[in-house]
């Protein structure tokens, strides 16, 4: 039946128009304050309490909605509502930054670690990476890691993938940061020809940590200058809000993951990458990538 449901929802993604996902702020707080993260610095509305968001993503669900994925602030604020979209959904992906532990249910987990102990902990905070690890190692189920580069944490790549090699994780994948409109963040993104040299060098670590990279020749060319990344660096391009609708945490809809104010002439998404990789491209290792990830 999971895989009658897998191939279903990738048939839909690939032939219909049909939107299928539903990307869903569960909480509207947070207990760290990461340097890179648009979430502590935009206004926040109010979440809908427990029965109204249970409501909520039902409705979600009878409208069609069968993969869904979870976002803060921290989900594992409200443990409650995880479980709930568990059963709720067929395809759950919950974002989590791992120190509030992973709940033993039905659902995917992507734990954000940004880098080895120190640089992982200049930016998200003192002591979050041994207690991130420390419940990784004891999860229910192995979850993917992603990493968000930024200046921070450019030059930790090779040292991060040898250290993620040695946990127990389903494999790591790679966004760039994505600044916000009129926004300074010089100290934090990366030009667009500095990715490029850090796509080449991601490519060039593959050929030692394939079992776990989740970049492929294909995705890495949806972010370059040379390659696809015009063809899809706006909100009226963007190949992902085609089949997903986002929510903030009183239910109502916002245009973007990143935020009301995501510069997508900018964007670092790599949900886009595998998509379109994938879907696009018929990129077997971005095909293989989704299934495992869709739960």
């Amino acid at each position: 039946m999971k895989l009658y449901k897998k191939a279903r929802l990738l048939f839909t993604w690939t032939f219909t128009g049909t939107k299928t996902t539903a990307a869903i702020d569960i909480t509207n707080t947070c207990n760290l304050k990461c340097s890179h993260c648009y979430w502590w610095k935009e206004e926040r509305p109010a979440e809908l309490d427990d029965d109204e968001m249970v409501a909520f993503m039902k409705g979600l669900r009878k409208k069609g909605m069968t993969a869904a994925i979870i976002y803060g602030g921290e989900p594992m604020l409200r443990p409650l509502m995880c479980e709930a979209a568990s059963r709720i959904f067929d395809h759950p992906l919950i974002f989590t930054n791992g120190t509030q532990g992973f709940s033993a249910i039905d659902a995917q987990w992507i734990l954000s670690l940004d880098g080895t102990r120190d640089i992982h902990d200049s930016i998200r905070g003192s002591g979050a990476y041994d207690c991130s690890v420390a419940n990784l190692r004891k999860a229910p189920r192995r979850p993917v890691v992603h990493m968000t580069i930024t200046r921070q944490n450019r030059h930790n790549l090779e040292e991060f993938l040898e250290e993620l090699s040695g946990l127990p994780i389903k494999g790591v994948g790679f966004s760039f940061y994505t600044p916000h409109i009129s926004e300074d963040r010089s100290s934090l993104a990366l030009t667009l020809d500095e990715r490029d040299l850090i796509l080449d060098e991601l490519l060039g670590l593959r050929k030692k940590y394939w079992r776990i990279m989740g970049l492929t020749p294909k995705m890495a060319d949806q972010f370059r200058q040379g390659g696809e990344f015009s063809a899809w660096n706006s909100i009226e391009r963007c190949p992902v809000s085609r089949v997903c609708n986002c929510y903030n945490s009183d239910g109502t809809p916002k245009p973007c993951t990143y935020g009301n104010n995501a510069d997508c002439s900018r964007c670092g998404c790599t949900s886009i990458a595998v998509y379109r990789a994938a879907i696009h491209h018929l990129d077997p290792l971005a095909l293989f990538m989704i299934y495992r990830m869709v739960n």
